[in-house]
């Protein structure tokens, strides 16, 4: 639900507002005050739409929206409908069986399944041994890009430990980074090199 920007008790002289229509378009508050059901602290910046849609803040101290713990002085976006877009985390927290970690930029689907965060420990997902850090999911909920905890095989493809993986939405690989010299399609990848895949399997380039 859009806010009565008018309502919110902001800080005099903080205020922009959008020329066309006169209505708030940013503010900081001058004391605590709960928001599109948030409860925010005095001195957090609140930015809106014109429709009055809050899709932007700086929080001044940790904050939870929408279950989720958010870092003081950090950015949390939002989507039209409500749901955070972005925040920074200020607790490891798990989501959807990620264990996230306290830190970690963490941003979401417009479904609100997850899109990425960092992981705060290495774990297996859907069989693959995900290292702790930056990892990427789909809106379904399926493994997109991770970094490997170890030397592993990929459709036949031995992809080296600590490198990145990339997946295409169907399950089949996208790219990885050769575990050791591998001939596919005629051409030759030595360990090290980056292997890409076309969505139609093809490869993208090759080095003989």
């Amino acid at each position: 639900m859009a806010a009565r920007t008018e309502e919110i008790p902001f800080t005099e002289d903080t205020t922009v507002t959008y020329p066309a229509s006169a209505v708030i378009k940013s503010g900081t508050l001058s004391e605590d005050f709960l928001v599109q059901g948030v409860h925010f602290k005095k001195g957090s910046i609140l930015g809106f739409d014109e429709d009055g849609t809050l899709w932007r803040c700086n929080i001044s101290a940790d904050t939870v929206i929408n279950g989720l713990p958010c870092k003081a002085n950090s950015e949390v976006e939002f989507f039209p409908e409500g749901n955070v877009l972005s925040c920074l985390l200020s607790a490891d927290t798990d989501i959807g069986g990620i264990h996230a970690a306290k830190g970690s930029l963490v941003m979401f689907h417009s479904n609100g399944s997850l899109f990425k965060c960092d992981m705060v420990n290495d774990t297996v997902i859907e069989g693959y041994p995900v290292r702790c850090g930056d990892v990427c999911f789909f809106d379904d909920g399926r493994l997109s890009a991770f970094y490997l905890s170890e030397d592993f095989a990929i459709e036949g493809i031995s992809c080296k430990k600590d490198t990145r993986v990339w997946l295409r939405k169907d399950g089949r690989l996208s790219a990885c980074t050769a575990g050791r010299d591998v001939i596919i399609k005629g051409g030759l990848y030595k360990a090290g090199e980056l292997i890409v895949f076309r969505e139609d399997g093809a490869l993208l380039h090759y080095r003989i």
